[in-house]
């Protein structure tokens, strides 16, 4: 019979163990992967997840740093492996007629045109920073995208008017994005 009871302690004993093991576990595995480790700040801003209504300095570069907080420390790193690209804010952009939209006479997806490449975006370790010129219409961007290509079917739009463009940060180490709608 005394060997019964220990058996049954042993038992008893191993699932505790594994329970306590494994609520240890979920906790970890929240704080550290459930929660967004990844973020953008700019100037004392945080940007976990997305942003509007960013006021950004014209015929300046912005700095924008990329951080990782970790656990239940609270310690913030230098963000690596991220990418920067800018695109349009669909959502500020459905008020302009753009079926018509076409490159050389080929129709093209209208909202899935990158604009990265024109802003100037410069990767560091841990920050960027991205150049918005004094003005820009949608017509100087279009012809800067497409230096050799007769592009037609546009509105020519002020950019700057509301938040029609989107700066989108992607961290390959967290699978995390970070969108922030400027103007």
């Amino acid at each position: 019979m005394k060997r019964t009871g220990n058996a049954v302690s042993v038992i008893l004993y191993t699932i505790i163990f594994a329970v306590v093991i494994g609520a240890v576990t979920l906790i970890i595995a929240f704080v550290n992967n459930g929660a967004k480790n990844f973020y953008v700040q700019y100037g004392d801003e945080k940007i976990s997840y997305k942003t509007e209504n960013i006021e950004l300095p014209k015929d300046a570069y912005s700095l924008f740093y990329c951080k990782n907080v970790f656990g239940l420390t609270d310690k913030t790193e230098k963000a690596k492996n991220f990418t920067v690209q800018i695109v349009f804010n669909e959502n500020n952009m459905k008020d302009c007629d753009m079926t018509e939209f076409a490159v050389d006479g080929k129709a093209l997806e209208f909202y899935r045109i990158d604009f990265t490449d024109y802003f100037d975006i410069k990767l560091y370790d841990g920050y960027f920073t991205v150049y918005l010129p004094f003005a820009l219409t949608l017509g100087e961007l279009l012809s800067v995208v497409y230096p050799n290509s007769t592009v037609t079917g546009f509105m020519d739009i002020d950019l700057y008017e509301k938040d029609r463009l989107s700066i989108v940060v992607y961290s390959e180490e967290e699978q995390s994005t970070v969108t922030i709608n400027f103007h």
